[in-house]
């Protein structure tokens, strides 16, 4: 049965939440925008995912945009030229003060897809997508979510008895404040490490495969891979001396300055204190969802989550 609905809305496409795509970051073409009343600005690159659970995001807002700071609802709408393809009603939980605007720190409290027509959403994430470890709603807030590509980084832990490296991309770069927002899993033993020492280096994923990524993200943070049994070799950051993987394109060293605890996840506010660029215009893998995948021009590596 699955197969003859797969073959009839999806033309018998591999069903799964995301695609996965090899991007230069001139080559996203979605835009990401806050609305409130009238006003819409383009917050592409100052948002972020930092919860799944409540699901929560962060938006930056320049001290220009004074007129909407003291807001406390506000819709997040993902688009890709004049197509609207998911809009996200959020409520503001805290802002928070940074040297020229605000974080703002938001619970998002309803979604919307808009991608291709009702019934292949709903048959994609009520049936076809189906889990017993996640609700319809769930999977309606990630395919919303996942309307903009989020880059997949490696994060890169060491002390004198520890390392370990491993993928996330619940995380954004807030390039105009030279910060960046990271949302670690609170069950994650490197999370409390991080915290005390507060360093933490964050690498692209310029040439390195998809498997290689995803293994990175199964071993246990209480029993890392030793560096000498990765099947890459590493070298140090500049600052902090944390082993940086061969495959990377450039990389950043972070000093956390702010974290606070948003659920299942831990919100860590950094400061760039070095950005090292390896290779000229990196590339880096992107989860994208299945319905934002369809009518693309991205093309899909091998292996699919």
């Amino acid at each position: 049965m699955n197969s003859l609905i797969r073959n009839i809305f999806f033309r018998n496409a591999k069903i799964n939440t995301f695609f996965i795509s090899r991007l230069h970051n001139n080559e996203i073409i979605e835009k990401v925008h806050l609305k409130q009343g009238s006003y819409i600005i383009d917050i592409t690159h100052s948002h972020g995912m930092i919860c799944l659970d409540p699901f929560c995001m962060a938006v930056w807002l320049p001290n220009n945009q004074d007129n909407l700071t003291d807001i406390n609802t506000a819709k997040i709408q993902f688009v890709k030229g004049r197509k609207l393809n998911a809009t996200i009603k959020v409520s503001v939980l805290e802002k928070i003060a940074t040297e020229t605007g605000a974080l703002i720190l938001c619970k998002i409290e309803k979604v919307e897809n808009h991608q291709l027509n009702v019934l292949h959403r709903l048959v994609l994430l009520a049936y076809l997508l189906r889990s017993k470890t996640n609700t319809y709603y769930s999977r309606r807030v990630i395919s919303a979510l996942y309307s903009y590509p989020r880059n997949i980084i490696i994060v890169s832990y060491k002390d004198d008895e520890y390392c370990n490296i491993f993928p996330m991309d619940i995380h954004s770069y807030i390039k105009e404040e030279g910060l960046y927002i990271l949302g670690l899993r609170t069950t994650n033993v490197t999370l409390n490490k991080i915290l005390e020492s507060k360093k933490v280096v964050i690498c692209d994923t310029d040439t390195v495969d998809i498997n290689t990524v995803y293994n990175l993200g199964k071993h246990p943070s209480s029993s890392p891979t030793p560096i000498d049994e990765l099947p890459f070799g590493t070298m140090a950051s500049e600052v902090f001396g944390f082993p940086v993987p061969d495959f990377t394109g450039s990389y950043k060293e972070i000093e956390i300055i702010q974290h606070k605890k948003m659920g299942y996840h831990m919100l860590m506010v950094g400061k760039v204190v070095n950005h090292k660029q390896l290779k000229p215009n990196p590339a880096s893998l992107y989860h994208i969802s299945f319905l934002q995948f369809q009518k693309s021009n991205y093309e899909s590596i091998d292996g699919l989550y």
